[in-house]
């Protein structure tokens, strides 16, 4: 799982859905803004586990060239 500064990642559990935006990513730790503009820190294994398991998909910015 490859996710940079500026991705979204789209958490999704039952009828819960909740939308990340990727501050930083700093080697084991990702730092993370809410929609509601709070902020957390979440381990990288955290997300892996969580995206093996269909939980979190990942939305790309689109950079036109």
């Amino acid at each position: 799982m490859d996710i940079n500064s500026g991705d979204t990642l789209v958490f999704a559990v039952d009828n819960m859905t909740k939308r990340w935006r990727i501050s930083k990513v700093d080697s084991n730790v990702v730092k993370i803004l809410e929609e509601d503009g709070t902020y957390r820190q979440m381990p990288y294994t955290y997300l892996i586990e969580m995206y093996e398991r269909g939980y979190i998909k990942i939305e790309t910015p689109f950079i036109a060239l």
